[in-house]
């Protein structure tokens, strides 16, 4: 958010720990002020700790600056820090709101059904594939010099599963096939991600955990999955597009309103995203079957990645490989509620 306001707001500043007031006037910026005397700037952007009365702010280097008349709404606003803006908005927080924000949750789930979800496959539909590789491309850019390293696998192993890996890429109706990178990362775990339009992350771990071939040929099936029916451009497409929504709605003036109604949307988001796991299973099945390699070397995998993530979590191993519910900020299904289906699918 941008200044508010180039006005100086006149009133009293007293240093740390004194009581002596001096004459001075303050420049609000993004919930810190820039504290004048005269023409000569004391202190540069200080962050507001708190606003008492809606005349006392407190700063952070423990100064005390009062203004000579009352701050209006839109100065508090840019003042305030947001958890105390939340905590003030609380007691605003009545029937009214309450009806605002059902209504609101009725137009977002309306205009999503009916709506979005057609308007949204088309924009997936028509958005330039050179665009979405762009994206991807960036993406593992970014990563490489945060969470992945160069990986230690042997480079005959690399090669090896790369050219395997082109008899699923032949089946995929993929236009250009995205390329596969291996990578070692102490974050990512065993793990393989697919980036919108490519390239496919292979860690070391989920090589070692696998060791077979055929299990670590099931996952980049379902990783080519992901990205045949472009799913990550399709969750930054709707998610941006509710989000958009949301925002046009809420032009309220209440911070625990809009908090209430990201956070469903980030729910909703973590939900779609399981939603889409399913999918790339399920397809992932179809290509290892139209390759001419056995599908139950995709249930082999999950049940080898779930009874290392009952590990990992410390969970009791029967009751964690039994689970099938998914919690709400779950990005996948639970590792036996995906052997549910993927055994159903496949008898």
């Amino acid at each position: 958010m941008k200044s508010i306001s180039n006005k100086k707001i006149d009133g009293d500043f007293f240093n740390p720990g004194s009581s002596k007031a001096e004459t001075a006037s303050i420049l609000i910026n993004n919930n810190a002020v820039s504290v004048f005397k005269g023409d000569e700037c004391l202190y540069h952007l200080l962050k507001v700790q708190s606003v008492q009365d809606n005349k006392s702010i407190f700063l952070e280097n423990g100064s005390l600056f009062v203004t000579k008349e009352e701050l209006n709404a839109i100065d508090l606003k840019s003042l305030i820090p947001k958890t105390e803006l939340i905590l003030k908005n609380l007691d605003k927080f009545r029937l009214k709101s309450v009806i605002i924000i059902l209504l609101t949750i009725i137009v977002l789930v309306i205009g999503y059904r009916f709506l979005f979800i057609s308007f949204s496959s088309t924009l997936v539909y028509l958005f330039p594939h050179n665009w979405e590789k762009k994206i991807g491309e960036s993406t593992y850019k970014t990563l490489s010099s945060t969470i992945l390293e160069r990986s230690q696998i042997p480079e005959k192993r690399r090669t090896d599963i790369k050219e395997k890996s082109q008899k699923i890429f032949k089946h995929s109706e993929l236009y250009n096939y995205p390329e596969i990178k291996f990578n070692k990362s102490t974050i990512l775990g065993p793990n393989a991600l697919a980036l919108p339009g490519g390239p496919i992350i292979i860690t070391d771990d989920l090589i070692k955990l696998l060791k077979e071939d055929e299990l670590i040929l099931s996952v980049i099936a379902h990783e080519i999955a992901h990205i045949r029916d472009r799913h990550s451009l399709q969750q930054i497409i709707e998610i941006a597009g509710l989000s958009s929504i949301a925002w046009m709605i809420f032009g309220l003036d209440e911070s625990i309103l809009e908090e209430i109604v990201f956070i469903g949307i980030n729910i909703w988001g973590l939900k779609k995203s399981r939603d889409l796991e399913r999918d790339a299973d399920l397809i992932a099945l179809k290509l290892l079957e139209k390759s001419g390699m056995p599908k139950k070397s995709f249930i082999f995998a999950i049940e080898k990645l779930t009874k290392h993530y009952c590990i990992e979590s410390k969970l009791e191993k029967s009751v964690c490989m039994s689970e099938v519910k998914s919690g709400w900020l779950s990005t996948h299904p639970t590792g036996a509620e995906r052997l549910e289906y993927l055994k159903e699918n496949i008898n």
